[in-house]
């Protein structure tokens, strides 16, 4: 037999289930009855009653009753969704916008909790882990709820792909992902921010929103977001942060110099030579025309921020490197430019100098 349960219904389903766990304890024989849970709010780790348990709330007359029990002998199924406020509350609710992502996303995710299946080939696959009697299956969102309102009043959704990646990395610092979620996790105040990770996350999302601003006019993207999970760790350091996404700051400094390159032909190292420094371990040139030393032992390798290849590229020898095509005709225009304008001073300098010649000697009275 199967009692399933869907969200406050769900919230019964686990009360029946932990009297049926205290009724037949593990070792004895127990009926055939397993469970289907859909936007779970026992959900351990993240479940609003999980998450305040034994929070009384007057008004609905309502006590939290904290997580589900996952040491039963009743095989249980539970199926949630990203960002649905009621299954997948923020760990840390300080986070405001945060919490009002979740809060909007228990208005219009949860009532769709349904809708992912897991026997739909065209749903993108859950991400499946188990704690004890229970399987747990969880559907990531796409867009994030706090947008929801601008895309119901018609707001182009590219509009909103200019802003929304960055939002998203603020609303994610809500979380705590590494957690299963069947581990209980109540609400805490203050998360342990790892600055490297969430700078090179912002990086990588400030790059998304320039690309889908570019395309908006049609224009080909300038920056190159590397994969989750990418490394180009060329210093043989040791790395920093999570294992799907490492980081390298160095790696960061050297794609902006590369770029900076590009629009500034002067005081740059013809040949690609290293001035100043060992020749060995040393940094591109920047733009002003130092060069960075490298520790040889770097905390943060492996992210990359780079101008993309173009379509046909050729290496420039002032950078070693492919330049893109948009640099290298901004920085002849820049160049000739500054020729032009060079010329325009001397010859307003040069009138002017013969202006005042033509007054030595003479006085100019009150009527000109």
């Amino acid at each position: 037999m199967s009692a399933r349960g869907y969200s406050q219904c769900a919230v019964i389903a686990n009360i029946e289930k932990r009297k049926l766990a205290e009724q037949y304890p593990e070792g004895t024989e127990a009926p055939d009855i397993d469970f289907v849970l859909s936007g779970d709010l026992n959900l351990p780790n993240g479940g609003l009653s999980a998450r305040f348990p034994g929070l009384y709330v007057p008004i609905l007359d309502v006590t939290f009753n904290g997580p589900e029990r996952t040491d039963t002998q009743f095989g249980t199924v539970s199926i949630n969704r990203q960002y649905d406020g009621f299954a997948d509350f923020p760990l840390y609710p300080l986070n405001l916008v945060s919490t009002a992502n979740a809060l909007l996303g228990a208005l219009y995710l949860h009532p769709y909790d349904l809708e992912p299946s897991l026997a739909d080939p065209g749903t993108p696959p859950p991400i499946h882990t188990k704690t004890g009697d229970t399987d747990y299956y969880y559907f990531e969102t796409e867009d994030l709820p706090l947008f929801a309102p601008l895309r119901m009043i018609g707001v182009p959704e590219p509009l909103i792909d200019v802003v929304e990646p960055v939002v998203k990395v603020v609303v994610d610092l809500g979380y705590d992902r590494s957690i299963p979620p069947g581990e209980p996790a109540p609400a805490r105040l203050i998360p342990p921010i790892n600055p490297v990770k969430v700078a090179a996350d912002l990086v990588n999302a400030v790059g998304e929103g320039v690309n889908n601003a570019l395309a908006l006019t049609g224009s080909a993207p300038l920056l190159k977001i590397p994969a989750p999970g990418s490394s180009t760790d060329t210093n043989g350091g040791g790395v920093v942060g999570s294992p799907d996404k490492v980081v390298d700051l160095n790696a960061v400094g050297d794609g902006i110099d590369n770029s900076l390159s590009a629009l500034n032909p002067f005081g740059t190292d013809q040949g690609n030579k290293q001035v100043g420094t060992d020749g060995e371990n040393s940094g591109p040139q920047t733009a002003l025309g130092r060069r960075t030393k490298l520790t040889p032992k770097s905390l943060t390798d492996g992210f990359k921020f780079t101008p993309v290849k173009p379509r046909s590229s050729k290496a420039d020898n002032r950078t070693g490197g492919p330049v893109a095509t948009v640099g290298a005709n901004i920085g002849d225009s820049l160049q000739q430019v500054g020729k032009n304008v060079e010329k325009t001073i001397k010859k307003a300098t040069d009138s002017v100098t013969k202006g005042f010649s033509g007054f030595k000697g003479h006085t100019v009275d009150s009527k000109g």
